[in-house]
């Protein structure tokens, strides 16, 4: 398998990759977009060292469990992905891949690789509704038909509901197979509604949908989950990668694992 960051080309079978919601994190003028979460979560730091598949944090799992047809390689949870180390590495990775970007999370302690916490509840604010550009740079499943659609969804100021979703990114379709999966590389532009969040659907699980919001998670798809990326430097938040992924160490068996990088349309030459 060699997944590539942002650029076109074939899929390969490979691994994939509610609290009290009070706090919010500013996420800089750049993007002008907030992330609201859980009272007690905030973007933690972290390193390549601390890629070990031990469950801290909640992502960094095996991702490749019971694929007998991947063979031993069994490092390719998202951190592994965007450090373009171990086993999820392939062509243009190293170019494009971002490094141990900050991780929306409970606490984490990086030193002794303790803690790192899932928060359930996820969401974001952007006030001014800024055009955003995704550009989808991962969508990996150990079932090359098993490609999962991606999207964001409307949701009020409390994230109390899941409203309309739309769709940026095509998937593998219900059953499998049946539509074809939008190309590694493309971005999609949309403008969302001032509180929005992401879905993706699972075609492997009939098409359930899991949510930045998880307690909404259809039954199908309740241990799967989100992980939010923070892409700033020196505290600014420039824009986000977002993950959607089967549940860490993949025991369901299809090991899906989709990759978009977020970010203000108009910023996208900088």
């Amino acid at each position: 398998m060699q997944p590539a960051f942002g650029v076109p080309g074939p899929r390969r079978a490979g691994t994939a990759l509610l609290a009290a919601i009070a706090a919010c994190l500013v996420c800089g003028a750049a993007v002008a977009q907030t992330v609201i979460g859980s009272a007690s979560a905030g973007f933690q730091k972290w390193t390549v060292a601390d890629l070990n598949n031990n469950g801290a944090p909640f992502w960094d799992a095996f991702t490749t469990a019971f694929q007998p047809n991947l063979g031993s390689q069994t490092s390719r949870n998202v951190g592994f992905c965007l450090t373009s180390t171990a086993d999820c590495q392939g062509i243009g990775s190293a170019l494009h891949a971002p490094g141990p970007l900050p991780f929306w999370g409970m606490p984490y302690d990086a030193v002794g690789d303790t803690g790192g916490g899932f928060d359930p509840a996820v969401y974001f604010k952007d006030k001014d509704k800024h055009k955003l550009a995704a550009t989808l740079m991962l969508n990996l499943s150990s079932n090359p038909k098993e490609i999962n659609e991606f999207g964001w969804f409307e949701t009020d100021a409390a994230g109390s509901a899941i409203g309309t979703r739309h769709k940026l990114f095509q998937g593998g379709g219900v059953p499998p197979g049946s539509l074809t999966p939008d190309p590694v590389g493309k971005t999609a532009s949309f403008k969302p509604t001032e509180f929005f969040g992401y879905y993706y659907a699972d075609v492997s699980e009939g098409g359930c949908f899991t949510y930045t919001l998880s307690k909404f998670n259809d039954s199908d798809c309740a241990d799967h989950n989100f992980v939010v990326f923070s892409a700033g430097k020196s505290g600014e938040h420039e824009g986000f990668w977002i993950a959607g992924e089967d549940p860490p160490g993949c025991g369901d068996g299809d090991c899906n694992l989709t990759l978009v990088r977020v970010r203000r349309a108009e910023r996208m030459e900088h």
